[in-house]
């Protein structure tokens, strides 16, 4: 049985990923914020072991813990949403705690470190986007603190000699995941019968759904060899605004949708294209779920909770 060590357990991804290793009969150790209210729904899963540890106290894994493991997986980012993506002092924490999570996946005998990249590191680019052949040109604080962390990890990892792998994760989505996306927003529009106000929506996106992309996570992890950078997104790259109607198809097909009503800096508009052969080549990944069947499977789990917070 493999042990795996498990930054940010109870976030979108991060959880996610405990249940995809436990279905897989890998043994977890989540590490949580003191005192974090969601460790709860942690509690649940059966062959997972819970840690209470700021990020700043990674250390103690190993010096007070004594904990042994095969791989770390640092997913834990402060600042991932809203305001705080643009906050220095909190970004900059976060590549410190990158170099902390290394140190500590090293002591705790791991081989392997999985960090957890973004597409924001390449900014705004309308051409296919290959790993590390495609420049970075973040124009927000927290892609480039995504690159500064890659840039300096891939470095650390070699001085103590641990494999470094760094997937840059695109748009994911799926039951549980951040109230402000666009997904949520247009979804929880057409259940309570509104009209959705977007932007035009002309830019390419590419949406993987959750369970896949814990799968691919999964695979980084497990395989020998993996090192370096992974897109992590599906192959149905394809103009934003189909996605978007194809929500609309799902729910209400009859309702409107006010395209172009909000208006962006087009120099602050992400275009995804990923190219993502170096990470199918891996043990002939494919993806299970369709953009359509994410949504009915988020109809019925977002349903149940907008159910629950209307009564309320």
């Amino acid at each position: 049985m493999c042990k795996n060590i498990i930054t940010g357990a109870t976030g979108f991804i991060g959880y996610a990923l405990c249940q995809e290793l436990l279905e897989n009969d890998e043994y977890v150790i989540a590490i949580v914020r003191p005192g974090s209210k969601n460790k709860k729904k942690l509690e649940k899963l059966q062959g997972l072991e819970i840690v209470e540890l700021e990020l700043s106290e990674l250390e103690l894994l190993h010096k007070e813990y004594q904990i042994k493991a095969d791989c770390f997986y640092h997913m834990a980012w402060n600042g991932s949403s809203g305001k705080e993506r643009e906050d220095f002092r909190i970004q900059r924490s976060n590549i410190a705690y990158m170099g902390e999570a290394i140190e500590a996946a090293k002591s705790c005998g791991c081989s392997k470190i999985v960090g957890a990249g973004s597409q924001a590191e390449y900014g705004v680019c309308r051409e296919e986007t290959r790993e590390d052949v495609t420049p970075l040109s973040p124009f927000m604080m927290y892609g480039a603190a995504k690159a500064a962390a890659y840039q300096l990890g891939k470095i650390l990892a070699r001085q103590v000699d641990i494999s470094f792998v760094w997937p840059r994760i695109y748009s994911i989505y799926g039951v549980g995941e951040n109230p402000g996306t666009l997904v949520n927003y247009v979804m929880e529009c057409l259940l309570k019968e509104e009209v959705p106000e977007i932007t035009s929506c002309e830019n390419m996106w590419n949406y993987m759904y959750i369970t896949d992309c814990v799968k691919a996570l999964r695979i980084l992890g497990e395989s020998i060899g993996t090192d370096g950078i992974y897109n992590i997104a599906s192959k149905d790259t394809r103009p934003l605004k189909e996605f978007v109607k194809e929500i609309r198809d799902t729910i209400a097909p009859e309702r409107e949708i006010k395209f172009g009503w909000k208006k962006m800096n087009p120099e602050q508009i992400f275009w995804l294209k990923p190219n993502v052969e170096k990470l199918y080549a891996l043990n002939n990944f494919m993806p299970r779920i369709s953009f359509k069947e994410g949504i009915q499977r988020k109809l019925s789990g977002e349903y149940n909770s907008y159910c629950k917070r209307s009564e309320q």
